[in-house]
């Protein structure tokens, strides 16, 4: 069963991924879009099945959220990833709304040694605005 504690630890860990070094920051007028990869079994079984995300060595996922002026905002969020052999797999987001955070989480089959380009696109308040992240899995 999750209880609040297990969601807000959740919350504060998706806080500590997104600091300084393991996250990037993409600004865009008053908005702050942070996003960042990580490691799906890094996430408690519990939190990880209240969120239909697979806990799985070579899975990982993705978590975006966005502050206007600091504060948490809502966005809309679609996106892609590619693989070494040039696949590309559409990317399904899911807004997680807590206390003080909105966060989306989508995630991903990555094989060894995957080499993964994300075309993300964020909708803020109407205007679209893209980015992309490389990211390695070894």
């Amino acid at each position: 069963m999750i209880n609040a504690g297990m969601r807000l630890g959740f919350a504060a860990l998706l806080v500590l991924l997104s600091m300084p070094g393991s996250a990037e920051v993409l600004r865009h007028g008053d908005f702050e879009i942070h996003y960042t990869t990580f490691p799906s079994t890094i996430i408690p079984p519990d939190v990880a099945s209240l969120h239909n995300i697979t806990r799985a060595p070579n899975r990982i996922v993705v978590n975006i959220s966005a502050l206007k002026q600091g504060k948490p905002a809502a966005i809309a969020l679609s996106g892609t990833v590619t693989n070494l052999l040039e696949q590309l797999l559409d990317l399904e987001f899911i807004e997680v709304n807590e206390q003080d955070a909105i966060y989306y989480l989508a995630h991903h089959l990555s094989l060894e040694h995957d080499l993964l380009r994300f075309a993300i696109t964020a909708v803020i308040e109407g205007e679209p605005v893209e980015f992309e992240m490389l990211r390695r899995y070894d």
